[in-house]
């Protein structure tokens, strides 16, 4: 059975000069530029996500006539870093680099780029949005209020001896700067001043972040 789409495993700076790392999906008979989607994962998430949902995400849309940019934050999944040094501003730094390197790649249609972030990488995704101007939005189980996780994400875990405002979760050293941050980003405020089309979708069953998040 002939493939429907290519992949191409890519290694880009990001504006801080660490390696960033993904997986570029292209339709395989693509004609022209094609237009794409950049995913950003969740909170202590990768490109794949669970269930490997990134990935038949991905799949989905290169079937379609859709490329698509996979790739894990700083301090995450293969790229470079430690996860105790990522905090949300480096990930939406790291979002604005990668929607930037995408534009860039050959076949590529930089008019035609949208986002599709999950859980936290919904909210780095409205963060961006506006600024870099994306064709559509998608906000998979995305955070609607990041005051969730700053009270949740202590709750369960546990400090870390010797690290001041540190706690390990999920086998991670989650810094105090990380859930700092979770309270310096407005997502609905950003969302609003975003006027291109955008979809919604959130489990009914989400036992992280609540649907009520997407009814906001």
């Amino acid at each position: 059975m002939r493939s429907l789409s290519k992949e191409t495993f890519v290694d880009f700076p990001n504006r801080a000069g660490q390696r960033l790392r993904g997986m570029m999906h292209r339709p395989a008979a693509a004609k022209g530029r094609a237009p794409g989607v950049v995913f950003f994962h969740g909170f202590t998430g990768d490109r794949m996500e669970s269930h490997w949902i990134f990935i038949k995400c991905a799949r989905a849309l290169a079937r379609a006539g859709i490329a698509s940019l996979r790739f894990d934050f700083f301090g995450s999944g293969e790229s470079e870093g430690e996860f105790r040094d990522a905090t949300l501003k480096t990930e939406i730094a790291d979002a604005e680099d990668a929607v930037k390197f995408f534009r860039r790649q050959p076949g590529i249609d930089a008019t035609r780029v949208g986002l599709c972030g999950l859980s936290l990488g919904g909210l780095v995704a409205t963060a961006v949005a506006h600024r870099m101007r994306v064709k559509a939005l998608v906000l998979w189980s995305a955070v609607a209020h990041p005051k969730l996780l700053h009270s949740l994400v202590p709750t369960l875990s546990r400090p870390i001896r010797g690290r001041s405002g540190s706690v390990e979760y999920e086998a991670r050293e989650i810094s105090f700067q990380f859930l700092k941050s979770f309270t310096t980003v407005d997502p609905l405020k950003a969302v609003a001043r975003y006027r291109q089309p955008t979809l919604i979708m959130h489990g009914e069953k989400d036992e992280t972040v609540p649907a009520a998040h997407a009814d906001d």
